[in-house]
């Protein structure tokens, strides 16, 4: 008898701890469940580096972000082709794109997107044709048998947009040649620099007429006046918008909102805002609309290879 009583304390005893065990493993594992859902979610914003400035940008971007209670985290990219693949594989949840790199990305998506947000310069922006002095260039008609500088084919705004709105408004760019500074006039992945490679080649004679930004010009002309001396504007295309965040369809939407809202409350006096907005040259952040990009997809269907790295968007033969 006593070896059975001894024998049925024993075993009382350890069903007695599996049972506390189990009650601590089930409350340890809804104190996990709990606490993971607690922790907001890191979301992964994507750039290139273009400059040793984007690692300054971006580092303010997660502190100011952090500081909201909206964790991020950022990941560098060579070029935006690796950028784009990047937010389609989902690597990344919002990446800050060139015009051309969010078109290709909406179209890789299946023509879907969510355009978060811009910078202020990015609305209205226009690419200007300007000419020699010494050419006989008044109209884009005139550029008929002269030479027609261009920059990066991967910045649309020095190629594949003014080719659309020329082409459209009668330009034939079979009687023109084409001197294309694609390959020489990126900085460090930054398409958008190839502006200033286009107004050295116009002032070393190799061509007549050229595509500059219109903002570019401006500044130029009323700074630096002697950097444009003998060269005019004979033409200003239709508006569209440039730099943007861009995130797929299925990302969080409440995610979303929240990215914009804290960008759109970026205040240039807040020390963690004050660089990231010098250093991208804004003075507020603006939501981001997809109807800017529309004429750029339009250009992008009539020519279809004018976003990969073996575009023909002039279809002419390349001085």
């Amino acid at each position: 008898m006593r070896k059975h009583h001894l024998a049925l304390l024993f075993l009382t005893t350890v069903l007695g701890l599996l049972a506390t065990s189990q009650i601590a493993n089930a409350e340890e594992r809804r104190g996990d469940s709990k606490s993971s859902a607690e922790r907001p979610r890191v979301v992964r914003i994507g750039a290139v580096a273009y400059a040793p400035s984007a690692v300054t940008i971006f580092e303010d971007i997660r502190r100011y972000f952090d500081r909201r209670g909206m964790p991020v985290d950022y990941v560098l990219y060579s070029h935006y082709g690796a950028l784009v693949e990047a937010l389609r594989k989902r690597d990344v949840d919002i990446a800050w794109n060139t015009p051309l790199a969010h078109a290709e990305y909406h179209r890789k998506a299946g023509n879907a997107s969510q355009t978060l947000v811009m910078r202020d310069v990015d609305c209205n922006v226009r690419s200007v044709l300007v000419a020699r002095t010494d050419a006989p260039i008044r109209t884009p008609d005139d550029l008929a048998g002269k030479t027609l500088v261009l920059g990066s084919r991967q910045a649309a705004e020095a190629t594949v947009l003014p080719i659309h709105f020329l082409r459209h408004q009668g330009v034939n760019f079979d009687r023109l040649e084409i001197h294309s500074l694609d390959g020489k006039a990126d900085l460090r992945g930054n398409p958008c620099s190839s502006e200033v490679h286009v107004l050295a080649a116009l002032q070393e004679g190799k061509g007549q007429a050229g595509i500059l930004g219109e903002r570019y010009w401006k500044q130029l002309s009323e700074h630096e006046p002697e950097r444009v001396k003998g060269l005019r504007v004979v033409w200003t295309s239709p508006p569209f918008s440039h730099c943007v965040f861009t995130a797929s369809k299925d990302f969080d939407k409440e995610l979303a909102a929240q990215f914009t809202r804290l960008m759109l409350a970026m205040d240039p006096s807040d020390p963690l805002a004050s660089e990231v907005m010098r250093l991208e040259g804004t003075r507020k952040w603006v939501a981001g609309s997809e109807e800017g990009f529309r004429e750029l997809l339009k250009a992008l269907d009539e020519s279809p290879a004018c976003c990969t790295s073996d575009c023909e968007c002039c279809d002419v033969e390349r001085k």
